[in-house]
């Protein structure tokens, strides 16, 4: 009998004695500890007003070992954390996780917020040719800060924030109000963390008082420290050394019965030291190094409104904020070509800028609940590149400006409506929740000076640009018990092109010098991608000690942006004889499929099993693409395979502990041709696989909690088909190389212990 089988009896064994051992064990009063570990909450009827959500609590995001992007939606079927691996572009691309893949849509197509204010997207690569293809990724954050994750799948519904084209993924920072009540005038806890995957450290501290009937304060800090992911391979992985501190600080201040001011620090930073080993070949004798810096700090103020006897408005919240971001990535590395050695320091960098106000207000009508808001942001974005290159025979420099895109600054407006309807259908209560929301951006580019020093004629084709547009959405929802509803939504989105597309650009002539050579450029006529979100589903309690939810959804995108090779323009760009290239609207898609979860409490019809449950989900869908210049259509590549997951799962009714095992399947499957980017390189075929977690926790009392987990218990051979579809199939030494550094690691734990004063 295997090892792994044996520890999967061994799980199951230890969870039907569970309640033996919890008769013994020490009650505790705190809620904040019975919150259940082993699924991610399918929102029930009151919210099927917002389609398909998941919602993911700081127990949860535990549970999932989530210590960044990567792992916070670990058991969700149809979402993924694709990632930019180590090396796998030039040496002064960055790596890490570049957004979520929601329902086979990712990168800068999915928005992603953090109270409600966006983070900043994933900077692209021109230099790829790819506009999936990005060189900064999206690590703007620590979840330990977290109270809960809100994953919207499909077109975002109409509402305030930043909606995504295929998805929005929330994240929602921790209050004072989680640790007070109207006893508890104190909280502070201590949790150390370690995870044997990245050899990661966790050092955080929460902090709440009371100081006041009217003043609440609270303070998260988080210190990490690790190491490159490991691997379930022999093959060499790029060394990767890093630490991050967040810290988060809010005070609430009651300044009237129904008037409340919030105020909030929010400070993130992450350094990497890495070494790009892969790249060690004969330009690159001794691979390359590289340290990145990560910083994000946010400061908002929030008024917050109830009065009584306003017309206009029942609630008013009101937002301003400043939020600064910036990624620098510094790369060191010799060189040589032509026979000749040089030293290579590159600077490059991505910076955001970003100050806001918005206004939220709500108003009961009767029957009707009537919500809109207005926003205005401004953005000043930066995409840096130079190079410092030394000849070593004569320690001359040589240096070179290739800013990635044209500096530029943001203004956008934004207004929305929207009104829930209640009324009877055939005598069930329903509601229908129409809305409306309107956009325009300004982009103002800046220092055209240092656009494509190297082709002057491009910084002509740059401008002041101006787009707006509307994007209507509808929801019907019908209880059909008062515990089940089901809904129908259609959703509309769209995605303006960003500073990088219309401006991005990359070029050879700094190296060629005069003469001619290649150029990738913007594309300032590109027009916005658009989707039409279609979706029916279920959800709820349709029985006691059931929850379900299930959907059916179609989505059709266009006008997808994509980089495609130009005819020769010997007019304005005569130099540009080895390829020109742009992003262009050359893509539709369709994307179909199906989402199911549910969760049993078994106690509910046998006695002997209060306290324990099953979990089951699953999620399949198809997508296809066509290219409007050439009429081709295949698969879509960036649709995931089916994936499956069940839980068997104890938590003791006194709240004194619990166990979970998990068993996730996924199909395999390999990534057609890309007819969107023409791309024919035969993929790797991503192998299927079936992977066991095993989760517990322990309340030891009402002062300690122990968390932790083993996950891949059968330290199974895999890949993330998000991560790995886009490798080329295995045919060289330096291929294969490639594709071993991006399996996910074997047989690897996790644990948590948290002191609680």
């Amino acid at each position: 009998m295997s090892l792994h089988v044996r520890s999967a009896l061994l799980v199951m064994l230890g969870a039907v004695a569970m309640p033996s051992f919890a008769q013994d064990a020490p009650a505790t009063p705190s809620t904040e500890l019975s919150e259940i570990l082993v699924k991610a909450r399918r929102d029930l009827d009151a919210s099927t007003k917002n389609g398909s959500t998941t919602v993911l609590s700081t127990r949860q995001l535990e549970q999932n070992n989530a210590i960044d992007m990567a792992n916070i939606a670990r058991y969700s079927p149809l979402v993924s954390v694709p990632a930019a691996a180590s090396g796998g572009g030039n040496i002064w691309d960055g790596a890490g996780n570049t957004g979520i893949n929601i329902r086979g849509v990712e990168g800068n197509r999915i928005s992603l917020q953090l109270d409600g204010i966006a983070l900043p997207d994933a900077a692209s690569r021109p230099d790829g040719t790819s506009n999936n293809s990005f060189g900064i990724g999206r690590d703007y954050f620590d979840p330990e800060i977290f109270r809960e994750v809100i994953i919207g799948s499909g077109a975002s519904p109409t509402g305030g924030g930043s909606p995504g084209l295929g998805g929005s993924v929330s994240f929602i920072t921790k209050a004072p109000e989680d640790y007070l009540d109207g006893t508890r005038k104190v909280y502070a806890d201590y949790k150390f963390g370690y995870t044997s995957d990245h050899g990661m450290r966790l050092h955080a501290v929460t902090a709440a008082a009371e100081i006041s009937p009217s003043l609440k304060a609270l303070i998260v800090a988080a210190h990490r420290t690790g190491d490159a992911s490991k691997i379930n391979s022999s093959a060499p992985v790029n060394p990767d050394e890093w630490d991050s501190n967040a810290i988060l600080a809010k005070l609430n201040w009651s300044i009237a019965r129904d008037q409340k001011l919030n105020f909030t620090i929010d400070s993130y930073r992450a350094e990497h030291n890495r070494e790009f080993d892969n790249k060690v070949g004969s330009s690159y004798p001794d691979g390359a190094t590289q340290d990145s810096n990560t910083k994000r700090t946010r400061f908002s103020v929030e008024h917050q409104w109830t009065p009584t006897g306003v017309a206009l408005f029942d609630t008013l919240d009101t937002k301003a904020y400043t939020q600064k971001s910036e990624v620098v990535d510094l790369t060191h590395a010799d060189y040589i070509t032509g026979a000749q050695p040089y030293i290579r320091d590159i600077n490059t960098g991505f910076y955001n800028d970003n100050k806001g106000l918005s206004l939220d207000a709500t108003k009961q009508l009767s029957g009707n609940l009537l919500s809109y808001g207005v926003s205005y942001e401004q953005q000043e974005s930066r995409r840096p590149w130079s190079e410092d290159r030394v000849v070593v025979k004569t320690g001359a420099h040589q240096f070179t400006l290739k800013n990635r895109m044209a500096d530029m600054d943001t203004e956008k407006f934004v207004a929305y409506v929207r009104d829930e309807i209640g009324f009877s259908l055939g005598g069930l209560p329903s509601t229908l929740t129409p809305g409306l929301r309107g956009e325009q951006r300004k982009l103002s580019p800046k220092n055209l000076q240092n656009y494509v020093v190297a082709v002057p004629s491009a910084a002509k084709e740059i401008k002041d640009e101006t787009d707006s547009f509307f994007t209507p959405s509808l929801n019907l929802s019908v209880e059909l018990t008062p515990k089940l509803n089901a809904f129908a939504q259609y959703s509309r989105g769209t995605r303006l092109p960003t500073a990088a597309e219309r401006t991005g650009t990359y070029d050879s002539f700094s190296y060629t010098g005069a003469g001619n050579g290649y150029a990738v450029l913007g594309n300032p006529d590109l027009k916005k991608e658009t989707s039409n979100a279609f979706e029916v589903g279920l959800k709820g309690a349709p029985t006691p000690g059931v929850e379900f939810s299930a959907s059916v959804f179609d989505t059709r995108y266009s006008n997808f942006i994509e980089y495609a090779t130009q005819p020769a323009d010997p007019v304005n760009y005569p130099t540009i004889t080895f390829g020109l290239y742009r992003p262009e609207n050359v893509g539709k898609a369709n994307i179909y499929g199906v989402e199911f979860s549910s969760r049993f409490e078994l106690g509910q019809w046998m006695n002997t099993m209060k306290g324990y449950s099953v979990n089951l989900a699953a999620g399949a869908s198809k997508g296809t693409s066509e290219n409007t210049s050439t009429g081709k259509k295949a698969d879509l590549p960036s649709v995931q395979p089916y994936k499956a997951n069940a839980t068997f799962a104890y938590d003791d009714p006194g709240l004194r502990g619990g166990a979970a095992l998990t068993a996730s399947a996924a199909r395999g499957k390999q990534a057609a041709g890309d007819v969107l980017t023409g791309t024919t390189t035969t993929m790797f075929k991503v192998p299927g696989y079936g992977v066991l977690d095993l989760t517990a926790y322990w309340n030891i009392n009402k002062h300690v909690t122990l968390s932790g987990g083993v996950y891949n218990l059968n330290d199974k051979k895999y890949w993330d088909y998000a991560s790995s579809r886009s490798l080329p199939a295995g045919a060289t030494a330096a291929t294969l190389a490639d594709i071993e550094r991006q399996t996910r690691p074997g047989r690897n734990y996790a644990f948590n212990l948290k002191v609680i004063y």
